[in-house]
């Protein structure tokens, strides 16, 4: 039987959820929808076929009204924390974008109350579920050409193109780099080494005519826990080549280095996703990845549905605590860009 699910947030995003995601994943179905801008809700429920009495202006109301399993969060970040102890404290399972919250007490009073109440609260990193990423992280956990000393991952992008007015609002997001995508690159990071952030350096900038409040540009040197050295770029105004939305990674090994890249234009096809092999002195080999009809998004929402039915924790599943961790570097790299100074990252 699906798990029932009454989806939060129908902005941009959350709208293509709603159309192009929900849909396409058999295990869930949606119940319920929920947004405060009660034009939006209309158009909304007008594109769905839904009936008035499956759409709220607030999560409070969805749930009283509403018999469901678990709710999905696809509303702005500053929302987060309260919809989801709410829907904690109602009894329900909870999915939610990325990023988690906007800080650690938050995530861990969050990660403690799914806990007590014996729920799933899980984080949609949905980059994870990329067969390259998977299969990077294969390589790597697998010493495939020894093991890892150095990481490079560029970023680049150009999304300044409208003009500089409140219409758009990726211009006023907090931090639309580090926060806004470089959670994903932060998050890939941990989970293809199989390591832990000890210490971050991170500089980020305005680039010339950029209609950003805050820095679209960065850069970051980043220590993990077993010596590897991680050097990040990433750009939304970059005038070079443009890169898939994973970034391009190049994992330098004691026999050679592991080249891959995933997450092209949309989380709907496997366009972006390539991985190959330059061992010294060899030529250069693709390696083949696996089969994955269901990936991105889509995968991310049907591991939920897999986790809430079963219990079991598929492999890659991003749970609420785990990602405490790809949080505090997002964190630590926006105080380092804030204050000038290299921070340490406890284990």
């Amino acid at each position: 039987m699906p798990v029932r699910i009454i989806q939060v947030g129908l902005g941009r995003w959350g709208i293509d959820w709603a159309q192009t995601i929900i849909p396409r994943v058999p295990e869930v179905v949606a119940v319920g929808w929920v947004e405060p801008n009660l034009e939006v809700l209309e158009r909304v429920r007008s594109r769905l076929g839904a009936r008035p009495n499956q759409c709220f202006a607030t999560l409070d109301a969805a749930l009283s009204h509403i018999d469901a399993d678990a709710v999905l969060i696809t509303a702005n970040v500053a929302a987060h924390a309260s919809l989801v102890a709410l829907a904690l404290e109602t009894g329900k399972h909870v999915l939610v974008e990325k990023p988690f919250v906007s800080n650690i007490l938050e995530a861990q009073h969050l990660v403690d109350l799914a806990d007590r109440y014996h729920l799933v609260l899980m984080v949609s990193q949905n980059f994870r579920f990329f067969p390259a990423a998977i299969t990077a992280a294969r390589l790597v956990r697998e010493r495939a050409i020894g093991p890892v000393g150095a990481v490079h991952v560029e970023f680049r992008r150009f999304v300044n193109y409208m003009p500089a007015d409140e219409a758009y609002g990726h211009y006023a997001l907090r931090q639309p780099l580090l926060e806004e995508l470089s959670i994903h690159h932060f998050d890939l990071m941990r989970m293809v080494l199989g390591q832990e952030p000890r210490q971050v350096y991170c500089t980020a900038w305005q680039p010339p005519g950029s209609c950003f409040q805050e820095s679209p540009a960065a850069t970051a040197t980043i220590i993990f826990d077993q010596g590897t050295v991680v050097s990040y770029r990433g750009n939304w105004l970059s005038p070079g080549e443009e890169t898939p939305y994973g970034g391009v990674w190049h994992v330098e090994c004691a026999e050679g280095e592991i080249l891959w890249t995933c997450r092209g234009d949309r989380d709907l096809t496997l366009n972006g996703d390539r991985v190959v092999i330059r061992r010294r002195g060899r030529p250069v080999v693709q390696v083949d990845l696996p089969k994955m009809p269901s990936f991105g998004r889509r995968e991310s929402l049907a591991t939920f549905a897999h986790t809430v039915e079963t219990g079991i924790v598929k492999p890659y599943a991003s749970l609420g605590r785990d990602n405490i961790g790809s949080l505090v570097l997002m964190q630590a790299a926006i105080a380092s860009a804030t204050t000038g100074s290299v921070v340490p990252i406890e284990g």
